[in-house]
């Protein structure tokens, strides 16, 4: 969640001064019996989200709490937590008695749901499975979270990604490659938690060391990124392309040190189901896809393991990360033509291509628009190989006050529109860099696939209607 306040051009966001807003609060919270009041709303279960967030925001104040630490723990915008530390340190308790705003559709759903089971019906009443919440692409009927409810309160001490396994396999919530969604249930319950629909156990706060720098050692692999002028390199030296998936922990470290050395976002970090590559190129040595898939379709098990047989090219060029796609951008699903429901159903299919980094000393014609041609014909059949399942269409953002995305569109890659902005900190939205969007369809059919049924009309069909 921290990705909210870091924005990736590097600026941060200006936070209030504090040091005056925490004393007032600390003088409004001055008796034993205030603080149990304040304690009493945030644990409660039908005081109404608004007040339970907002007494964890007070709560969190007086431990001593920065603002971007409650933004993970409540989820609640930055703007809105100053806002309710001023309110509170004027008004004291008394804040609490008017919300100065309605519930939203989630938080309503959220807060009848609570208050079904503080006074629930009894067991075969058809609303425990009716009365349901939704986070993170997943609905919860009151039957699941009351069994969570008891699971929490017969192992207290269970480490929450034990509890988020046991989930898993109390509903099947697989990954497509069979594992189970570990983590995206984590975060699953850390919300509910957050809304006190559940109560997790208090995780030990560790002391933070500081991050010693990654040495890159005195490998010859590492030898390739070595700053260099223009190379020699000419386009009949890479005339074949190799797309080398990142598996070994040799592989990994240096594709981690050319996206943190060279790429001008320098996270590594990616979401979902993912595929990295590193790129090299040769003259002569036969291209990845037809060595590995040659003879063997792409349901191949030890695909991965002949990765590691392939003679390289002499030549590194580049590297490439693809991860799951964003959850919900108004210009795809525009093009795409699906619904809400059909959107969550079909989403993985989309794979979001998040990073592209051609070593800068490279000056070859047309390389850029090759690599994304070469990788648009091999990622489906290793993701195939990898997650059991071929994916329909590409997706990507181009940060348009750095590049124009010509490579993208000399690939055939479709702009569909802009991104219209997401953060939880509104001072960023309004001066974050407006992003192109591109798509690339793998196959015709791919709207079909996406469980849109319909083609969306084009502008012009819609103005001659």
């Amino acid at each position: 969640m921290l990705r909210w306040l870091e924005p990736e051009n590097g600026e941060k966001t200006a936070q209030p001064e504090q040091g005056e807003l925490i004393r007032r609060i600390r003088q409004r919270v001055e008796t034993a019996e205030q603080r149990r009041q304040l304690t009493a709303i945030a644990k409660s279960r039908t005081a109404g989200i608004w007040r339970i967030k907002r007494a964890k925001i007070v709560l969190g104040t007086l431990e001593g709490k920065s603002v971007p630490q409650m933004v993970t723990d409540v989820r609640v915008p930055p703007e809105s937590i100053t806002r309710c530390q001023q309110e509170f340190s004027e008004k004291g308790m008394a804040y609490f008695k008017t919300p100065d705003r309605v519930p939203t559709s989630r938080e309503a759903r959220v807060e009848k749901l609570l208050r079904f089971l503080e006074n629930p019906p009894p067991r075969r009443s058809p609303q425990w499975n009716t009365r349901t919440v939704h986070y993170i692409g997943h609905t919860f009927s009151a039957r699941q979270i009351d069994l969570i409810r008891k699971l929490i309160a017969r192992q207290p001490e269970a480490k929450p990604s034990e509890m988020s396994r046991q989930v898993c396999r109390l509903w099947k919530i697989y990954q497509s490659d069979g594992n189970y969604k570990v983590n995206q249930t984590r975060d699953i319950l850390k919300r509910m938690d957050m809304d006190n629909v559940i109560r997790l156990a208090p995780t030990k706060s560790r002391r933070k060391t500081a991050r010693r720098p990654r040495k890159m050692g005195n490998s010859s692999q590492f030898s390739s990124l070595k700053p260099q002028s223009a190379s020699d390199l000419k386009a009949h030296h890479v005339r074949h392309l190799q797309f080398i998936p990142v598996y070994s922990k040799k592989d990994s470290i240096l594709w981690r040190e050319m996206i943190e050395r060279f790429h001008y976002i320098k996270t590594t970090r990616l979401f979902g189901a993912q595929m990295r590559y590193l790129v090299y190129g040769d003259e002569s040595l036969p291209g990845t896809r037809h060595s590995i898939y040659k003879g063997a379709g792409p349901a191949n098990t030890h695909w991965a393991a002949r990765y590691n047989e392939v003679k390289r090219g002499k030549h590194l060029l580049a590297a490439l990360g693809f991860a799951s796609a964003a959850w919900r951008l108004s210009a795809r699903e525009r093009f795409i033509g699906w619904s809400d429901a059909q959107r969550e159903a079909h989403l993985k299919l989309v794979v979001n291509n998040v990073r592209f980094l051609i070593l800068p000393w490279h000056r070859i014609k047309n390389l850029a628009s090759k690599i994304l041609g070469g990788i648009s014909r091999q990622l489906p059949l290793d993701w195939e190989a990898r997650y059991t399942y071929r994916p329909v269409l590409l997706e990507t953002f181009v940060q348009l006050d750095r590049f124009k995305g010509t490579c993208y569109r000399a690939a055939n890659w479709i702009p569909i529109g802009t991104t219209e902005g997401y953060s939880l900190v509104a001072e960023y939205k309004k001066r974050s860099s407006p992003k192109s969007i591109l798509v690339y369809p793998l196959r015709r059919d791919f709207r079909e696939k996406l469980g849109a049924r319909r083609r969306p009309r084009t502008i012009a069909e819609r103005d001659s209607s």
